[in-house]
Parts: C-alpha cells; structure tokens; sequence
C-alpha cells in the first residue's frame, strides 16, 4: 500500500505537464494551388454570378479570463480553473487526480479497519479481550499487545505509581495470552492495522498538493486563453479568399470576410 501512495504522489507533477494541443482548421484552397491546366475553366467560371459566393462570418465574443478567479476556482476544485480558461485538455488530469486519491483513502481506510477488526477479533479469541467498546479504547488494545495478561499489566502500573491505569476486576478489562507468540502476532498486526490507517495522511497531503499544482497552473492557463485571444485581435474585419471545388472541378470563388470582436 506504501508503493501506492509513493505512485501517487510523484504523479502529481505530471499533470502539470500536460499540454493543450490545437490542430488548424484546414484553410481554403488559394488561387496560387491550382493547376495550370484548369485555369482556363476558373477564369470561365469567374463570369457566372451564382458561381461565386459571399459570405460574412463573425465570431462570438470572446472576453479575457481573470488569472485569480482561475487560480481560485483551480485551488477549490482541481481542474476547474482549466475550465474555465477554456483549457479542459489540460485540466481533465487534476480532475482524475483528484479521483484517484479520494478513491485511494477511502480504500486505506476500508483495508485498516478490516485489519484492526481481524486483530481485535484474535485479541478477543487468543486473550479473552472484550472488544465490544473498542472504538472508545484503543489504549487498552495497545497495552495488551505489550503484557501476557492483566496482573503483569497492574503489577508493573504500582510499581510505577500510576494507580489511576490500573485495570481493576470486573471493569472488563481482563485479558491473558494462551502463549507469548499469539501475543506477539496480535501485536504485530496491530501494528500493521494502525500504519495503514496512518499512512491516509499522505494521501491527504498529495489531495492539498493536487489543490495547490491546479490553482497555479490556472493562472498560467488563463494568461496562455489571454495570449492567444491578443495574437487574434481585438478588433477589425479579416478577408480570406479560396476557390469551391466539387471533387476536382472547380465551381468558383468562396470569399468569407471575418469580423473580430
């Protein structure tokens, strides 16, 4: 289980290398492409009225994303942040993430306190513990793992002077190992169940790292959204000019003229 966490945690920074790839929009045929043998039917059918078509085009705005909403939204739920910078590509890894290690405590957890009630079940078995009370208790489930039996247990309590822990009679609290080899498997069971259950703090460690790795990748995701928003422009009108084509006959001439906001 330690290798898991260990796998996790250096995973992390992986997530922060993902990139978000954009492939171009295939451009229109120019006029400079076309073959010389099919220039004398372009030229025809430049003179046809419906052969050439105009269209304008004009694109939803587009406003610039807030680096510290970003940052805020990605420290509170990973991702979110490439979300809303219109980076999903990139954010879809911190989100999976996250999953993982919500998924990976909750099995530490699952698997300890399966193991802590296989090792109280012994204790009960092997020692005549009563393990009724032991949610309330886990002091008394460590003491038995290191005494044979209870008069062992008080004897070296008086001599210490700590009356107030010592088990006295009928208060439940009785308990003798058949032998010192079922108390020293029990013990190192116990042992085992309580490092399992320990070990969820460093997968909360890795969810608070995840938290953090997103939020400031966010700001990043939001200036490269700003970025790539500036290198389009702010403003104007764009002509572009391509030839129709149906299979390889040329139709005619396709002009879009393009307004940016």
């Amino acid at each position: 289980m330690r290798f898991l966490i260990i796998i996790i945690i250096l995973a992390l920074p992986l997530s922060v290398l993902s990139q978000q790839f954009e492939f171009g929009k295939n451009e229109p045929l120019k006029l400079n492409d076309i073959k010389p043998g099919k220039q004398t039917l372009l030229k025809s059918n430049l003179n046809v009225s419906d052969s050439v078509t105009k269209k304008e085009t004009s694109s939803v705005k587009r406003s610039k994303k807030s680096p510290g909403l970003a940052f805020i939204y990605g420290l509170l739920i990973p991702g979110m942040g490439h979300v809303y910078s219109d980076r999903f590509s990139s954010g879809k890894y911190f989100m999976i993430t996250e999953a993982v290690t919500w998924l990976t405590y909750a099995a530490f957890t699952i698997y300890g306190n399966w193991l802590l009630d296989d090792t109280y079940d012994y204790a009960s078995i092997h020692a005549g513990a009563k393990v009724s009370d032991k949610a309330k208790d886990d002091k008394f489930f460590i003491n038995i793992a290191n005494y044979n039996n209870v008069d062992e247990y008080n004897d070296e309590m008086l001599r210490f002077g700590n009356y107030d822990l010592v088990y006295y009679p009928g208060d439940g609290k009785d308990f003798y190992w058949n032998s010192e080899s079922e108390r020293l498997k029990y013990r190192a069971d116990k042992i085992s169940a309580d490092r399992t259950l320990t070990d969820r703090l460093f997968i909360v460690g890795a969810v608070l790292i995840n938290h953090v790795i997103s939020g400031i990748s966010s700001v990043f995701a939001a200036n490269s959204y700003n970025d790539e928003l500036k290198k389009k422009g702010s403003g104007g009108f764009s002509l572009s000019a391509g030839v129709q084509k149906h299979y390889n006959k040329v139709d005619g001439i396709k002009i879009s003229l393009t307004k940016n906001f």
